[in-house]
């Protein structure tokens, strides 16, 4: 049984309706049922920070409607990119915790976003952060069918690239893998950054587009170094596909032209 199926039978089943498609809310993670504990399971394996950092919490019914507008927004903004994008998610889980991130989501949940309680309050913060992570869940969907990566490819031996923004993290160097995924991020939120300041003229929207541009740019750069030893036929055909349609959106001329620097 799905949870989807068990929240419905438990008479407490959330989801966002769309045609042909449906995007369920998981509205109470602790129901004891075997497929919600094997979900709890799952996070704090592949997602978790720790007991003490983070937990599954359910949507309440204002979280609810915070999804659907947020959904709606989505749609109104970028209607082409996002009905596309939300065929790939299947669930908008809730986290909270002192340590909670804000967003994220692993191929070893398909389907499944997972966003903070936190950005959660505001229809505009939750658009950001589901367009975020159903960009991860098609790439995931992808790299189903597709050679994304050479057969070889390993992510702990693989070459590592160092974002110019990440110079002070604890993690400052990226595995190839890493950074093709946080380039497919930046293009889709450069466009989606670039319509909302258009929608709503905000100088901080249009920061943000700014900010996405410039890490596609460089990240898209980094990994085309890369692309030969790393990257499978599908995957050099896809960073090809991506590097063009993010240069036909910035009016980039050439990556050696370039200039890097530090984003804000």
């Amino acid at each position: 049984m799905t949870l989807a199926a068990e929240e419905e039978r438990a008479g407490i089943r959330q989801a966002v309706e769309l045609p042909g498609h449906r995007v369920h809310l998981l509205m109470n993670p602790a129901l004891p049922a075997p497929g919600h504990q094997e979900f709890d399971a799952l996070f704090r394996r592949h997602l978790s920070a720790g007991e003490a950092a983070d937990t599954l919490t359910g949507c309440t019914a204002e979280q609810a409607e915070t999804v659907r507008a947020a959904v709606a927004l989505m749609l109104a903004t970028a209607p082409d990119l996002c009905t596309g994008l939300l065929r790939h998610g299947r669930y908008v889980v809730a986290v909270d915790g002192p340590d909670a991130f804000d967003s994220a989501s692993t191929r070893e949940i398909p389907g499944a976003a997972f966003v903070a309680v936190r950005c959660m309050r505001t229809p505009e913060r939750l658009a950001e952060a589901l367009v975020h992570e159903f960009v991860h869940l098609r790439l995931y969907d992808l790299q189903v069918t597709r050679s994304i990566f050479a057969s070889a490819y390993d992510t702990a031996t693989a070459p590592t690239v160092a974002p110019e923004w990440h110079r002070d993290s604890p993690v400052s160097r990226w595995p190839v893998d890493r950074a093709l995924a946080a380039a497919h991020v930046y293009v889709h939120l450069s466009a989606w950054f670039d319509q909302r300041a258009l929608d709503s003229g905000g100088p901080d929207v249009r920061q943000s587009a700014e900010t996405a541009a410039f890490r596609a740019t460089s990240l898209l750069d980094k990994v085309a170094r890369h692309a030969e030893g790393c990257l499978g036929p599908a995957g050099r055909g896809f960073l090809r596909w991506l590097t063009e349609v993010h240069d036909g959106r910035t009016g980039r001329r050439s990556p050696t032209r370039t200039r890097e620097r530090t984003a804000p």
